[in-house]
């Protein structure tokens, strides 16, 4: 930054030198009536002080040339340094689309993320009603298991009382056939008793007749 500002003050004041010199000297010209390749005063004066000033312009540089190398180089490399400067701009260019590009790409994974991370928490809410509801249909079915087991134990004796209700049957069916023979022999020996009655009272009659 210093050296650019010397530099810069160099010009001026050399442009200003230069300026001063070219200035008396074509006054100087005017003034002795001088005549160049049959020009009139006044033009050669002209002619004095332009050639004078590109005189002295040349050593300027020349000595601005020699004293300042980036100067140099930026004057004899400014089609190279223009070049290099276009393709930096169409880099820079073409960053910031990529950037911009990023940005978007970047915006819309976070509302991607945002709504990923939404879902997630969705999805574990709905996965904590699940387990709270495994939890009670475990715990349901665990009754439900002691519930069974208390109605196969039910189930168990009852068929066990059914089993000895169905031998107790079996017994009194046959107590039953046997006392329903008994009667019916009973019965038969009555019919028989009543028929001899009825058969000694044919014989006593007969008897009370004679």
């Amino acid at each position: 930054m210093t050296a650019g500002i010397i530099l810069v003050l160099a010009i001026l004041v050399l442009g200003g030198v230069i300026a001063t010199i070219s200035d008396r000297l074509g006054t100087k010209v005017g003034k002795a009536r001088l005549r160049l390749f049959n020009l009139r005063p006044r033009d050669t004066a002209a002619l004095v002080t332009m050639v004078t000033g590109s005189i002295l312009s040349a050593l300027t540089l020349t000595i601005l040339f020699a004293t300042s190398k980036p100067l140099r180089k930026g004057v004899f490399r400014i089609d190279e340094i223009q070049t290099k400067l276009n393709e930096t701009r169409k880099e820079v260019t073409k960053a910031e689309f990529e950037t911009t590009r990023i940005k978007n790409e970047l915006q819309k994974a976070r509302a991607d993320l945002e709504l990923a991370l939404k879902q997630l928490n969705q999805v574990n809410q709905s996965l904590d009603k699940a387990l709270v509801q495994k939890s009670e249909t475990e715990f349901q079915l665990q009754i439900t298991k002691e519930q069974l087991n208390q109605v196969q134990v039910v189930k168990t004796r009852t068929q066990e009382e059914l089993k000895q209700v169905q031998k107790a049957k079996a017994r009194t069916e046959a107590e039953l056939n046997l006392t329903q023979n008994q009667l019916n022999s009973i019965i038969q020996q009555k019919e028989t008793l009543r028929q001899e009655i009825e058969q000694l009272q044919i014989e006593r009659q007969k008897i009370l007749k004679d």
